[in-house]
């Protein structure tokens, strides 16, 4: 337990992107556009399993918004890391 909390106090080692100058607006425009994506995939794919689970006919327009948030969450989350 104790081997554990050194890993935990280690201060942070490295220069981080910002302070490198790695990070452009195009990067940060991608990172919201990634939260709003996979935010969209989870409310829409919550009122989805609500539809299911309690018998409703399920709104299709809530199937696509589902794929299309999930496609641009993972879609952003690439160019975020990757460039």
């Amino acid at each position: 337990m104790a081997m554990a909390l050194d890993e935990l106090q280690k201060p942070n080692i490295g220069t981080p992107d910002y302070a490198r100058g790695a990070v452009s607006t195009g990067r940060k425009l991608w990172a919201v556009l990634t939260t709003v994506g996979f935010g969209l995939f989870w409310v829409a794919g919550l009122f989805l399993a609500a539809s299911v689970i309690g018998g409703q006919p399920i709104a299709w327009g809530m199937v696509v918004l589902c794929g299309l948030g999930l496609a641009v969450g993972i879609y952003g989350r690439g160019r975020v890391e990757f460039g």
